[in-house]
């Protein structure tokens, strides 16, 4: 069999190197000094090399003894560094290396005070987000690449996930504020019969829901501008290039722009959007209540008050 070495084997052999003396590493750790020469020779055979060179008194390190040594102080500290982290994941099971996916209108707004309060509370050790269209999320869940999805993408094509609601928002429309006071009372189709419709991009799932009202209502507003992201199209209905049909979190995220923007209830049917966790089926069951109830609070303490200054008449 191959000689091989642990720490400890490493740890005596660099003690020798340190001070010489086979006696005062036996003393330093409390074995016998044949304990110590075994140490060494079995060091030596597992390196292939000289460590020390014995025929001087006291014992002299070769220049590979001399690297050992001081190499034997930083492998020490990533070991009691190792058994630190081990420690913790047994004292908290269920902390682990989190890989979330946030939908862009929830990461763009919140998500920070969730991944802060996640990996500084006792949820996660680490945590990785990625942002980006919902439908990357659910590919990336069942790819793997991601533990669970903060989404307002239901999934319902999946069978072998679980889903946690955590907030529900109306659709709203937007309109350049300078006009927001002459569509109050305006029907839908004749608000857009008259403005061009700024779209969320039909592979959001915001866009494709947008989309599927309006064919229920029979509107079909030709295609003029279409975006992927919220800030966008936000900054598109300020600019006064058309209005808008998106959710309050939504125009949150394109703050920037919402000044100029004024806000009015959807004319007609009303209909909604609900944010969601997914995980696969049995990965985090008992994780997950714990990150939806973080989730709700953000929404509650740091996005409802920021929306209620955007929207007054809005309440939840």
């Amino acid at each position: 069999m191959q000689p091989t070495f642990d720490l400890r084997t490493l740890q005596i052999v660099a003690a020798v190197a340190e001070t010489g003396s086979m006696l005062e590493a036996a003393q330093r750790y409390g074995i016998t000094q044949s304990a110590v020469s075994q140490a060494v020779r079995r060091a030596e055979a597992t390196a292939g090399v000289k460590l020390l060179d014995r025929t001087k008194r006291p014992l002299v390190p070769t220049r590979a003894g001399r690297m050992l040594a001081s190499r034997v102080i930083d492998l020490s500290r990533d070991y009691e560094a190792l058994l630190g982290t081990l420690r913790t994941v047994a004292a908290l099971p269920e902390r682990i290396d989190l890989r979330l996916g946030l939908v862009d209108s929830y990461a763009g707004t919140v998500g920070a005070y969730l991944v802060k309060e996640l990996v500084t509370g006792a949820t996660a050790l680490s945590l990785s987000a990625w942002s980006g269209l919902a439908a990357s999320h659910g590919e990336a869940l069942l790819r793997r690449t991601i533990d669970a999805a903060i989404t307002c993408d239901a999934m319902e094509d999946l069978d072998d996930v679980e889903r946690y609601p955590f907030y529900r928002e109306p659709y709203v429309l937007i309109v350049p504020r300078a006009i927001a006071a002459t569509l109050e009372n305006q029907g839908l189709e004749e608000i857009l019969a008259k403005h061009r419709l700024v779209r969320h991009s039909e592979r959001s799932f915001v866009g494709s829901q947008v989309e599927r009202h309006l064919s229920r209502l029979g509107i079909r507003p030709p295609r003029a501008f279409e975006f992927d992201t919220s800030d966008s199209l936000i900054a598109m209905v300020a600019t006064g290039m058309g209005v808008g049909i998106t959710t309050p979190l939504c125009l949150l995220q394109g703050i920037a722009h919402a000044a100029q923007v004024g806000v009015l209830p959807l004319p007609g049917p009303s209909f909604s959007r609900d944010l969601l966790l997914v995980t696969r089926r049995d990965d985090l069951s008992s994780l997950a209540p714990r990150i939806v109830d973080i989730a709700r609070s953000t929404i509650t303490n740091f996005a409802m008050p920021r929306i209620q200054t955007l929207i007054p008449w809005f309440k939840k």
